[in-house]
């Protein structure tokens, strides 16, 4: 099957992240050879840790995708089901997305300052329009190819995932019974 490439692009601020995704909608919109699935953001907390917030469902390409470079910038300890999906996030990295530490080490921080990423899980023959989209907006963009047996390995373990908690609720509750 065909590769997906997926890329980022690094902005200032998570508002301008977040103007850009509402620009890259509209353009997907408005474009028949452009058709993206989700759309992630990812950001950094207060305490230094990788958020996600994805306009889009985990359990999609994207989603998933999101969530497993979320969870190795972050060691997966901070999410929510980081241990169901820390097993193959590893294995899922070196194989399908390319990425060396120093990649990751760079990645991690572009997101220092209150800067953000934009990630977007393309097909190959959109990936330069969409790189181009995300840098006439401000970013500066780049992509790493991921293989579709990637895609679905990380869909797979999603699926097997509970769905996210709303930050507010991620704290431990009281046991019933």
């Amino acid at each position: 099957m065909a590769s997906k490439q997926l890329v980022l692009a690094f902005f200032e601020s998570e508002a301008v992240a977040d103007y850009a995704v509402d620009q890259v909608k509209q353009w997907d919109k408005a474009s028949k050879e452009i058709k993206l699935g989700a759309i992630g953001v990812l950001v950094k907390d207060d305490k230094g840790k990788i958020k996600t917030h994805k306009l889009g469902k985990r359990k999609t390409g994207t989603g998933a995708i999101l969530f497993g470079l979320a969870a190795v910038l972050t060691g997966g300890a901070t999410l929510l089901a980081g241990a169901v999906f820390g097993g193959v996030v590893g294995s899922f990295f070196r194989k399908g997305l390319g990425m060396s530490k120093d990649d990751l080490a760079r990645i991690d921080g572009q997101l220092d300052g209150g800067k953000a990423a934009v990630c977007i899980l393309a097909a190959s023959d959109e990936a330069a329009a969409v790189t181009a989209k995300l840098a006439e907006l401000g970013g500066k963009a780049e992509s790493y190819e991921v293989s579709e047996e990637v895609v679905q390995e990380a869909e797979t373990v999603a699926e097997e995932m509970p769905e996210e908690a709303p930050a507010e609720e991620e704290s431990a509750k009281p046991a019933s019974g």
